[in-house]
């Protein structure tokens, strides 16, 4: 009797342990989606929380005109960053929020100044042409 009833507990063990995998592995199909907008017309989108998502972003970035790149100064990604682009004049050509480490969006060339605030403000010029340019920017824990 008492071999039948662990006999049932490992069972029952083994149908546990099958159910826990499953959800750990439809859990890790779960992409973020990618944030869209425009702004007066200029298109961005952001993300990349997750490896899948930046995967998916990088696929459909080839034709935005700037990319950023968002991270802790020890490496960690961030998100949540308030991002103006101002053009040469000093006229707003962006505002967004970025929902992840990566932002892109499709300036046509030209110079501009853009600006990405976590806590801590962050300013960088850019000459924007033919292809992608990338900006990154690093914050120290402290910043943020």
């Amino acid at each position: 009797m008492n071999y039948f009833i662990r006999i049932f507990f490992c069972g029952l063990l083994l149908i546990a342990c099958g159910a826990v995998n499953q959800a750990v592995a439809e859990a890790d199909e779960y992409v973020l989606p990618i944030a869209q907008g425009e702004y007066q017309g200029i298109p961005y989108m952001s993300g990349g929380a997750s490896l899948d998502a930046r995967k998916q972003l990088d696929a459909e970035s080839k034709n935005y005109s700037l990319k950023l790149v968002f991270a802790g100064k020890n490496g960690e990604y961030l998100s949540d960053i308030k991002v103006v682009i101002l053009d040469r004049t000093g006229k707003k050509v962006l505002d967004a929020v970025s929902t992840g480490p990566w932002f892109f969006c499709k300036l046509p060339p030209g110079k501009y100044t853009v600006s990405a605030t976590m806590g801590k403000e962050k300013r960088s010029r850019i000459n924007i042409g033919r292809g992608q340019s990338t900006l990154r920017f690093y914050w120290a824990e402290s910043d943020y």
